[in-house]
C-alpha cells in the first residue's frame, strides 16, 4: 500500500489536527489541507466561547465520552508545550429548582461513572465559598474544566503539519470528487487574488480608493443592502431548489393559537417572499467573475473535515444526504474587564434534554472578561457572522428539511426561539441573572456570533457523535460530538485510524 499525497478539506481546528496525525503516520506522504477561507479556524473553531469540556454530559461507554476523555488527555499538554493560551478555572453547575436538581443529580452519576476528576455536589453554602456571586440551590462542581484559544491551537496544528512537510491552501473551494479505485481527484475553484486593501483617510478614518467619492448616508445605505443577499454557492449538493417553506401540521395543530407560534410564521412568511424570488432568478446564474470548476490534484487518500458544509460535501461525492447539517447560531456577549467581578471561572445552567440549546453560561475568558453565551438559534446563514446578514438558500435548505421541522415540534418552545430573526439580548441576560444575580445589565456589550454544525436526521433527531462514511480513498467526517474541539485530537487519531484500518483491508 503506497500512499504519497493526501488531501484534506477543511482548514478547522479538526481538519488540521487530521493532518497533523497523517504526517506523523505517513511521515514521507505530502499532505495538503485545503479550505476556501484565507485562514485557519475561519469558521467554527474561530467562533466558540473557548469551554474545554469537563465531560460533564456524555454518556458513560459512549464514543462521545471516550473522545472526551482522551481529547483532554491529549490537548493539555500539547497546549502547554505550545503555548497556546489555556486557563484551568473549573465549571460550575447550577440548578435552580427541584427539576433541575435532580437532572443535576443525574449528570453527577454519569461524571462518577466516566472518572471526571473531582467533581462533587455542592450545597447553597458551598457553592458560595467556590462562586461567591452565584446563588442556587444545587450545584456541579468539576474543578479541571477550562477554557483556551481555538483558533491559536489550530494554528499551533496547522504549524505543525507546515514543518512535516505539509502544505496549506487557502482560498481554493473544493466543489467535487471523482472517487477512483486507488485514488481520488479533487475538483474546485481558487478564489481570485484579492486587490490591496484600501487606504484609511488619517483624517477622516474612511476607507477609499484613489478615484472614490466620499460616502453619502444613501451610499452608506446601499453598501448595507448590497451585503444582504443569496450569494452564489457552489455546495449545493443535489438540494431541491422550489420555494416550499411551510410550518408543519402538527405543529400548527398543537400551537396555532399561541403568541410565539404565531411570528414564527410570520417570520416564515418573509422567508418565503424572500426565496420564491431569489429562486425565480435562473439556477445557474453567477457573477461574471466567478472562477470556473479545475481540477485541483489527484491523491492516494482525502479527507474531508468540511464541518458547516459537511452535508453538501458529502452529496457531491455521491453519499446519502443523511445526516444532514442544520446550522445554529450562538451570539455571545461580553462585560469588559473592568467591570468584570461576577464569576472566577465557568457557571452555568442545567442542560435540558427537551431543550437542547436553551443552556446560558457566564465565564471568564482569558482575557479576564466575562463571556455570556451562547444565545443560540437556528442560523440564517452557514457561514453567515454579520448580526444583518442572511443567505437564502441556507434558509431554504433548512426550511426544506423535514428533519428539522420534526425536531421542532419534539422541542418546540425552544425551536421557535430560532425561527425568529433575532432573539431577544435582555432575555437572554435575565436567564443568566438567575443564577447571578449581581450581573449588571447595562455593562453587557455585544460580542462574537459563532455558528454550530448540528447534525440532524430525517426524525429530527440530533447527532452528538462521530459518524464517518469511507467511499474508496474517500473518508468525510459527517458529524462529531457536540464538543468536538476540546476532543480534537482524539478524533483525528480515531479518524486517521478508521482510513487506515479501511486501506489495509
Amino acid at each position: 500500500m503506497s500512499i504519497s499525497r493526501v488531501a484534506v478539506v477543511g482548514a478547522g481546528v479538526l481538519g488540521v489536527a487530521a493532518a497533523r496525525e497523517v504526517t506523523r503516520r505517513l511521515p514521507d506522504a505530502a499532505v495538503t489541507v485545503i479550505d476556501k477561507a484565507d485562514s485557519v479556524a475561519a469558521h467554527q473553531s474561530g467562533h466558540t466561547s473557548g469551554i474545554v469540556d469537563a465531560g460533564l454530559e456524555q454518556i458513560p461507554d459512549s464514543t462521545a465520552a471516550a473522545l472526551a476523555r482522551r481529547g483532554v488527555q491529549l490537548l493539555i499538554p500539547y497546549m502547554a508545550e505550545r503555548g497556546v493560551p489555556y486557563r484551568e478555572c473549573g465549571q460550575l453547575m447550577i440548578a435552580q429548582n427541584t427539576d433541575e436538581a435532580e437532572r443535576l443529580e443525574e449528570l453527577f452519576a454519569r461524571a462518577e461513572d466516566n472518572a471526571i476528576p473531582g467533581v462533587r455536589l455542592l450545597e447553597r453554602h458551598e457553592i458560595r465559598e467556590v462562586e461567591p456571586a452565584v446563588r442556587g440551590v444545587l450545584g456541579l462542581w468539576a474543578p479541571h474544566a477550562a477554557v483556551a484559544d481555538f483558533a491559536a491551537l489550530a494554528e499551533e496544528l496547522a504549524s505543525d503539519v507546515r514543518l512535516a512537510g505539509g502544505t496549506m491552501r487557502f482560498g481554493t473551494e473544493v466543489t467535487g470528487f471523482d472517487v477512483m479505485s486507488n485514488e481520488v481527484r479533487l475538483r474546485g475553484r481558487t478564489a481570485p487574488a484579492r486587490a490591496e486593501p484600501a487606504e484609511r483617510d488619517a483624517e477622516s478614518g474612511a476607507e477609499h480608493g484613489a478615484d472614490d467619492e466620499p460616502e453619502t448616508a444613501a451610499d452608506d445605505a446601499d453598501r448595507r443592502a448590497e451585503q444582504v443577499h443569496d450569494r452564489p454557492r457552489t455546495y449545493r449538493g443535489d438540494e431541491t431548489r422550489e420555494p416550499i417553506i411551510g410550518v408543519g401540521d402538527e405543529l400548527r395543530d398543537r400551537f396555532g393559537e399561541q403568541e410565539w407560534f404565531k411570528q414564527a410564521e410570520s417570520t416564515i412568511g418573509q422567508w418565503r417572499e424572500k426565496l420564491s424570488s431569489s429562486w425565480s432568478r435562473s439556477s445557474d446564474t453567477r457573477p461574471a467573475d466567478t472562477p470556473t470548476e479545475e481540477v485541483l490534484g489527484t491523491f492516494d487518500m482525502v479527507i474531508v473535515c468540511a464541518g458547516l458544509q459537511a452535508d453538501r460535501l458529502a452529496v457531491a461525492a455521491g453519499s446519502d444526504a443523511q445526516p444532514r447539517i442544520v446550522p445554529f447560531t450562538g451570539d455571545h456577549y461580553t462585560v469588559p474587564p473592568t467591570g468584570a467581578e461576577a464569576v472566577r471561572g465557568i457557571v452555568g445552567s442545567v442542560p435540558d434534554p427537551h431543550a437542547p440549546f436553551a443552556e446560558t453560561s457566564i465565564l471568564r475568558g482569558l482575557d479576564d472578561a466575562l463571556v455570556l453565551g451562547p444565545n443560540t438559534f437556528v442560523a440564517l446563514g452557514r457561514e453567515t457572522y454579520d448580526r444583518r446578514g442572511f443567505d437564502l438558500g441556507d434558509i431554504g435548505s433548512t426550511a426544506r428539511f423535514k428533519g428539522f421541522w420534526k425536531y421542532a415540534a419534539q422541542t418546540a418552545r425552544t425551536a421557535a426561539r430560532g425561527v425568529r430573526p433575532r432573539v431577544s439580548r435582555s432575555a437572554f441576560v435575565d436567564g443568566v441573572r438567575r443564577f447571578v444575580p449581581g450581573l449588571e445589565a447595562a455593562s453587557v456589550e455585544e460580542g462574537s456570533r459563532g455558528v454550530r454544525a448540528q447534525a440532524m436526521n430525517d426524525d429530527g433527531e440530533l447527532i452528538d457523535d462521530l459518524v464517518t462514511t469511507v467511499r474508496g480513498r474517500l473518508t468525510m467526517v459527517r458529524a462529531v460530538p457536540k464538543w468536538g474541539a476540546t476532543s480534537a485530537l482524539a478524533i483525528a487519531e480515531t479518524i486517521v485510524d478508521r482510513v487506515m484500518e479501511g486501506l489495509a483491508r
